[in-house]
């Protein structure tokens, strides 16, 4: 009798300690979420953008510490925002949507964890290059062209 009570303690703390990581991982993933917009365009690899960077007029005058991350970071994809390079794994990628269209610019929302801001310097257009992971997918929007 004392074996089968003992078993059924080490089951019932196996339980609570599971449902004890579970919410402390989930308190962990909501902390610092950030809600942003990108294009729907894409995934890019990150590795045509840093080809761009480097011999593109357009940033012309970045700044070779961010460069010089970006090429550290390996193999990841990007998405384009506003101001923005948001750069993530394959699998965060995976979770957003890619969409082109002819007469409109798609744009999606998601929610994440900003793990590193850098920028790309004194450009004339300048970019903030951000580095992303637990991406959730939130929503899109569809602006309409309209015609001249």
């Amino acid at each position: 009798m004392n074996k089968s009570i003992i078993f059924i303690i080490i089951l019932l703390l196996a339980a609570l300690s599971l449902v004890f990581v579970y919410s402390v991982d989930n308190n962990l993933l909501s902390e610092n979420r950030t809600e942003l917009t990108v294009s729907t365009e894409g995934p890019i690899e990150l590795s045509k953008i840093i080809d761009d960077v480097k011999t593109g007029q357009y940033y012309k005058g970045h700044d070779n510490k961010t460069l010089a991350w970006m090429e550290s970071l390996g193999n990841k994809q990007a998405f384009m925002g506003n101001g923005m390079i948001v750069v993530m794994s394959d699998y965060d990628a995976g979770k957003l949507r890619s969409e082109y269209a002819c007469d409109a610019y798609i744009t999606q929302n998601f929610e994440c964890n900003i793990v590193e801001n850098h920028s790309l310097g004194n450009v004339k257009y300048p970019k903030d290059v951000l580095l992303v992971e637990n991406v959730k997918y939130v929503d899109e929007e569809i602006h309409f062209l309209q015609d001249s």
